[in-house]
């Protein structure tokens, strides 16, 4: 990596107008090919309309500089470098401005706004200002850091340019020159507004920032800043160019390199930063090596008795010479039974524990055992070679050990650095999508949606951690979801008729009254009435898939293959027989539509036409296009004949032919449509195993609301009352409402 970033923002909310400072989070990628965008901004004026330049500024500057095909050739194109496909998105960039200016109605003043957008890739900083914004560099000189005003710096290269631009424009042309540069080695840059230098010196700032990475330097800056008793909001980035940098070797120089004499809260700060630095599960190598030393240091020091010379016996073998207290020799050659030989000690690849231990063991135990415990006499005494060489066995066992953890522990370092880029990159997603909506870009939005989702499922999900930050994760990328698929959820519908014990199963509604019906019998009720009107057809069984007629006062009820005639004004019926009708059991979704009946034959991919003459008999093939019409399951007639198939689609047919009608499959999923309402000006689809009623525009099929009743427990039918704007569902044997202007 060849820099690390930071931004700095501080009393923003209590600005007038909008201060706020963006730093791009793309994917590892898209990070290499084309580096981070920034954003830093104050703009004055009224807060939400800085708020929304500053989200189209964002968005504007993002789409045209990541999406630009340029940067994945740029290797491949001679003279094409990230500063040219920069300068290109700046100038898209400004125009994009100038029409969101026009089109939005936004006067924005030059003397209160300023502006600076750039990019850092690998080592270098490519940005364009406008207005009061400072850029510094604080670069190394010698043994000290110096701080220098960049753009004071880049004038005269820029002069010239910034005089062309001359051209009237409908808007202020925003960014008329970009400054390149690199950062050099051990380097950083820093941007701000114009309060923040006057409120921190250039020797605090270069203090902090050259002792602390960009992270910790931002937030040591916030606390400095915070102790001032002002309300004015500070803005910052910090960019650090992390090639070259040494790492202290001791906690002296570290202690020393991060020292602070202005600055009393940085004591904790290097503290927390060098525990943070240690590897974890490491043990102190250099105490153990000392412990050795010392442990040598107490046997070559240690008073001996004296010890008696003596003969040697005949099958005794030579005694080594007697060497001076206090002296040892070189022990470069290792004795016949000793574990130091090179062919008593080997690792392979492939070391692991149970071998290891394994060979630790038989070590210990060779080293332990009477029988090969060789010694080297000192002065005629046994010394304690082999206790020393136990010591070394055992720094070896630590040693091994620690190994094998800290390779652990930065395996698992690295898998949390990449499971938290992952939440960084879903919640960047997150953050797109609210920008688009922002401007009523679904489809934008919907496909960096998808985006986010397919980041979502590489989540790892092995910790309970892990396992809560992916359920928080999902939870809001589900609403961001249900808020593209506008879904409406009601958590509890209003009860306003108990129908228990009349065995009803369907519902229609007529003139502001609702009609229950169940076996043979049909229920008028008005909303909130505590008894109904029971009325009795005669020779009906199985009333059921009620609709009204569309010129005269009738509910027609389908009986198990006949047509149930009820007249809601004289509450009298009459039961035509459909005989020489298609089987039942072949046909779906009838209406009858001036005087003719119309239903859907799934397995002749048809819509059949009857005349009722004796009982609806004479047939014709109605539908002249070829339409797959395997999935349908209600069809609905107002001039017009609409099919709905049980995806939610809906087809809209006029003059028996198929007409373009932008009704595709609902999203969520749904698999269990079955009924459709064709109202005055919309369409409504009704699923009662998912609990939920789609609103679509009868104009063009598009999608209004999704009202989800999480509240219905066993939802058998659906009616809307249009013109009041309620629907009511039959839910076992109750009949509950709710309102559609949620």
């Amino acid at each position: 990596m060849y820099n690390k970033i930071s931004s700095i923002i501080l009393n923003s909310a209590k600005a007038v107008g909008l201060s706020d400072v963006y730093i791009a989070q793309p994917d590892a990628l898209k990070e290499s090919q084309a580096g981070k965008v920034f954003i830093l901004a104050e703009i004055g004026g009224k807060k939400s309309e800085g708020q929304k330049f500053f989200d189209f500024l964002i968005m504007a500057l993002s789409d045209n500089y990541y999406n630009d095909e340029k940067i994945l050739f740029k290797d491949k194109i001679p003279g094409l470098k990230i500063e040219n496909i920069f300068e290109a998105a700046v100038t898209k960039t400004n125009r994009d401005l100038a029409d969101f200016l026009v089109n939005e109605k936004i006067r924005l003043n030059p003397a209160d706004a300023n502006l600076t957008i750039g990019v850092v890739y690998e080592d270098k900083v490519h940005f364009a200002s406008f207005g009061r914004n400072r850029s510094l560099l604080i670069f190394r000189r010698g043994d000290e850091y110096e701080i220098i005003n960049v753009e004071a710096n880049a004038a005269e290269a820029t002069e010239d340019v910034n005089d062309a631009e001359a051209a009237p424009s409908r808007a202020p042309k925003l960014f008329s020159s970009v400054i390149s540069g690199e950062i050099p080695l051990s380097s950083y840059f820093v941007l701000s507004n114009e309060a923040l230098p006057e409120y921190l010196t250039g020797k605090e700032m270069i203090s902090i920032i050259t002792k602390l990475p960009p992270l910790a330097a931002a937030e040591q800056i916030k606390n400095v800043l915070t102790k001032v008793n002002t309300y004015i909001p500070f803005l910052g980035v910090i960019v650090k160019n992390t090639i070259g940098l040494a790492t202290p070797d001791s906690k002296e120089e570290l202690e020393d390199s991060m020292a602070h004499s202005s600055i009393s809260s940085l004591n904790y700060t290097e503290e927390k930063t060098e525990r943070m630095l240690a590897p974890a599960g490491l043990i102190n190598l250099a105490g153990v090596l000392q412990g050795a030393k010392d442990m040598v240091k107490n046997m070559q020091t240690k008073p001996a008795k004296p010890v008696k010379k003596h003969a040697p016996a005949e099958d005794d073998e030579p005694t080594q010479p007697i060497l001076e207290l206090g002296t040892v020799k070189s022990m470069n050659v290792s004795g016949s039974g000793s574990f130091m030989k090179a062919d008593k000690l080997t690792f392979k690849k492939g070391f692991g524990f149970g071998s290891g231990f394994k060979k630790i063991g038989a070590i210990f135990g060779h080293i332990f055992s009477s029988k090969n415990n060789n010694t080297v006499s000192v002065a005629g005494k046994k010394s304690k070679a082999p206790w020393l060489f136990a010591g070394m066995g055992l720094a070896l066992v630590v040693l091994v050990v620690s190994i094998v953890i800290t390779n652990k522990n930065k395996k698992l370092a690295a898998e949390e650095a990449h499971f938290n880029q992952l939440i960084t990159a879903v919640n960047d997603k997150e953050n797109e999508i609210s920008s688009h909506l922002l401007y009523n870009d679904e489809s934008g939005a919907a496909s960096i949606l998808s985006d986010a989702q397919s980041l979502l499922t590489t989540l790892p999900q092995e910790t309970d951690s892990q396992k809560a930050a992916y359920q928080e994760l999902s939870g809001k990328l589900s609403t961001v979801a249900e808020k593209l698929q506008k879904v409406v959820r009601v958590p509890q519908a209003d009860k306003v008729n108990d129908l228990a014990g009349l065995g009803v199963n369907n519902l229609a509604l007529v003139g502001g009254k609702i009609y229950a019906a169940g076996s043979s019998y049909v229920y008028a009720m008005t909303p909130g009435e505590a008894t109904p009107v029971k009325v009795e057809i005669t020779g009906s069984n199985n009333l059921s898939n009620p609709h009204k007629d569309f010129n005269k006062e009738i509910i027609h009820y389908w009986d198990n293959g006949n047509i149930a005639d009820f007249s809601y004004k004289t509450k009298t019926s009459i039961l035509i027989s459909t005989a020489k009708m298609e089987s039942a059991a072949s046909l779906t979704g009838y209406k009858i539509y001036n005087g003719k009946l119309y239903a859907i034959a799934r397995d002749q991919n048809q819509i059949y036409s009857y005349v009722n003459k004796d009982g609806f008999s004479t047939k014709t093939d109605w539908l002249k296009d070829s339409v797959d019409l395997s999935k349908a399951v209600d069809l609905g007639i107002d001039g017009d004949v609409y099919v709905l198939k049980s995806d939610g689609s809906v087809l809209k047919f006029f003059r028996n032919k198929l007409v373009d009608f932008n009704a595709g499959a609902l999203s969520p999923t749904m698999s269990g449509a079955n009924k459709l309402i064709v109202g005055a000006s919309h369409l409504y689809i009704f699923d009662a195993s998912a609990k939920r009623l789609a609103v679509l525009s009868k104009k063009d099929g598009s999608l209004m609301n999704q009202y989800i009743v999480d509240s219905l427990t066993q939802p058998k039918d659906a009616v809307v009352d249009e013109g009041g704007k309620v629907a009511y569902f039959l839910d076992g044997e109750a009949v509950y409402k709710i309102s559609l202007n949620q």
